[in-house]
């Protein structure tokens, strides 16, 4: 009988033992926490195209309000769908007012960032664009330059001292390359020619980070200019 009674309590405390075990191993399998979703919106229409002030509203939610040309802002989601429309300053959306711009709606997952961007396209009218911001590294001691033409001027190549960095860039056209750190000297010149559309610039590539840079404004109108966005890698 006693000899039983050792045999229960044994097999009682190798069950306890392995249950313990079962119960410890279960609680160190966290579930990972996932990116926030991130978008950022850029006013770059310039003064006089109907979009001198305006309030931009996502889902129907103002987010950003009496934005003028240049200004930008950032949000961090959870992941989900999107609708961006841009309304004229202190105009609220409803069904009798209509938008200056809006975007269909996207789904922007876990992870992801994206730019809405309202500029000029190559006829000098008003667009909105939608752009995926690279956020992963390219490699050791190299960084991201993205460079986007969203302006109403001709094609403009992109040059680093004698480099071309790109060739042929339309409006709306993106395009990116990895660089090693350092500050880069940068020249952006109307396609095939030396003729610079813009005065010439300083850029600098750091780790962690991708480094956008619109050329927005009109030709036309001789406002060219330069914006930048930085985009955090991982």
């Amino acid at each position: 009988m006693k000899h039983q009674i050792s045999r229960i309590a044994a097999l009682t405390a190798l069950l306890l033992i392995a249950t313990s075990g079962i119960t410890a191993s279960t609680a160190k399998q966290k579930t990972k926490k996932q990116d926030p979703a991130v978008f950022t919106i850029i006013h770059a229409i310039p003064a006089t195209y109907g979009a001198d002030k305006v309030d931009v509203y996502s889902n129907g939610a103002l987010i950003l309000n009496d934005a003028v040309p240049g200004a930008n802002k950032s949000f961090a989601i959870e992941s989900g769908t999107q609708r961006i429309s841009i309304y004229p300053d202190g105009v609220l959306p409803t069904s009798d007012t209509a938008s200056i711009l809006s975007y269909r709606p996207v789904y922007i997952g876990h992870g992801m960032d994206v730019t809405f961007i309202a500029h000029l396209n190559s006829q000098d009218k008003p667009a909105l664009t939608l752009y995926k911001n690279m956020n992963t590294d390219p490699g050791k001691k190299r960084a991201w330059l993205t460079v986007r033409h969203v302006a109403a001027a001709p094609a403009v190549d992109v040059k680093s001292d004698s480099l071309t960095l790109f060739k042929s860039m339309a409006n709306s056209i993106e395009r990116k390359a990895s660089l090693r750190f350092g500050n880069y000297p940068v020249s952006v010149v109307l396609a095939g020619t030396s003729t610079n559309a813009l005065l010439p610039t300083n850029i600098e590539i750091k780790d962690n980070k991708n480094l956008i840079v619109y050329v927005w404004g009109s030709a036309a109108k001789s406002n060219l200019q330069y914006l930048t966005q930085i985009v955090n890698t991982k």
